[in-house]
């Protein structure tokens, strides 16, 4: 079970897609594809298809998808997760946007700065029971616009962090590694290391936040700050017990990228396990792309 609802019971008691082209999802190989997607665009879809079985082949069944509609103001106006396996929709949002402040209900928001990119968020322990405890998290980007730390807070306590995520980059521009702390202790909640294709340069591709395991249907819409450079290739995620003694981890492999001819990622198969933080099942992912 995870453990990080249950912290913030114990850290009270410490503080005291698209422009809309179509794309076609049968390409092979990674040779890339000769479609133009467009000159700014952002991911506004992500299809996932099964690709297990015979050969690695897979049924070519489809299991879901995760899409944001997006307006003419490059707004998200709704998010709709759907699972095509019961043909049900598993999440739906229609966040209300108030100054800086961007509601995903009536309880929980985050806020903006003046270039869209979100700095902080309010959240509940149990976001089904607005009696719950609130906390808040801020966001720390550096010169380069790249999200390095998140510390939460409960809002009761604001000047106590109960709880911290650290981003490393190297690479020009990759996040290699994240280590989630509680604190006031330093035990490891859970950490992550992370490899990237050297020779694939994506254009706006998905967003990798290891840590983000509550809100993952937000964080591939949202600005949350510049994107990795290069293609991620592996991912390892482990999760801890006191003392910094590892529960079980999660490993998932990136091949395959399929491009379009102007550097957008089209399809990649995601091998391995579901990472949480990453709002798809694992198998081919297929985007499609908003563009102003």
């Amino acid at each position: 079970m995870n453990k990080f609802r249950p912290l913030l019971l114990i850290a009270m008691v410490v503080a005291l897609f698209s422009c809309e082209k179509e794309f076609s999802s049968e390409n092979s190989g990674n040779t890339g594809s000769d479609l133009i997607v467009g000159i700014d665009c952002r991911i506004s879809k992500i299809v996932y298809t099964d690709t297990t079985g015979t050969a690695g082949g897979g049924t070519g069944t489809g299991l879901g998808s995760i899409e944001a509609a997006i307006n003419s103001l490059d707004i998200v106006t709704r998010i709709t997760r759907f699972d095509s396996l019961s043909n049900t929709i598993e999440f739906i949002n229609t966040p209300i946007y108030s100054n800086d402040s961007l509601f995903i209900n009536a309880d929980e928001y985050f806020v903006v700065d003046a270039s869209k990119r979100i700095i902080k968020m309010h959240g509940l322990a149990d976001p089904t029971d607005p009696f719950s405890l609130q906390y808040d998290v801020f966001f720390l980007y550096n010169t380069a616009g790249y999200l390095t730390t998140k510390t939460y807070f409960l809002t009761t306590a604001p000047t106590i962090t109960f709880y911290r995520v650290d981003y490393t980059y190297t690479g020009g521009g990759n996040l290699t590694r994240m280590a989630a702390v509680n604190l006031p202790g330093g035990d490891l909640e859970m950490d992550a290391d992370i490899t990237y294709f050297t020779n694939l340069v994506p254009r706006r591709s998905i967003y990798i936040f290891p840590d983000e395991r509550f809100y993952p249907e937000f964080s591939q819409f949202f600005n949350f700050g510049t994107k990795n450079f290069n293609a991620v290739r592996n991912m390892k995620v482990r999760n801890y017990n006191p003392g910094n003694v590892v529960r079980d981890s999660l490993v998932s492999t990136f091949s395959n990228y399929i491009m379009s001819r102007d550097g957008y990622v089209l399809s990649t198969q995601m091998g391995g396990d579901d990472q949480p933080s990453i709002p798809a099942l694992a198998g081919k992912l297929s985007f499609s792309y908003h563009c102003r």
